[in-house]
């Protein structure tokens, strides 16, 4: 049986991978393709069917955004889960983000007390201490 954190890692690093792709193959590095949305789409609907609903719309947005988030491979943290990751993709600055990796690693906090943290604005109170 293969250990959850190896799979957690392998599904992040895949899902940054396309990210990448998209990023920087389709999009030549610009913010947006030439062709905006409809490149989203179009991989969307040709991926879909193959690999099911991991690759709608929605979910490739976030692979790109993930990669545009962290561009650097190596910050990857091995013991986060792509779950985890989705929801620091929602925190708006990178010292908040790299906080709530650091508590994550070192208190071993699960998704819904990552979330905890971040509604509770754990930052923020913190730094107001």
């Amino acid at each position: 049986m293969i250990p959850r954190l190896a799979v957690n890692t392998s599904m992040s690093l895949l899902y940054w991978h396309i990210g990448k792709r998209i990023f920087e193959e389709e999009q030549e590095g610009k913010d947006r393709a030439d062709y905006g949305m409809f490149l989203i789409k179009y991989l969307s609907e040709q991926l879909q069917p193959e690999f099911g609903s991991g690759f709608s719309v929605r979910q490739i947005n976030l692979y790109r955004q993930f990669y545009r988030t962290f561009e650097n491979v190596p910050t990857l943290y091995a013991q986060l889960s792509w779950s985890q990751y989705k929801l620091l993709l929602s925190v708006d600055s990178q010292d908040k983000r790299v906080f709530y990796i650091a508590g994550t690693i070192k208190n071993n906090w699960t998704l819904r007390q990552l979330e905890r943290q971040i509604y509770s604005h754990l930052y923020e109170r913190l730094l107001l201490s």
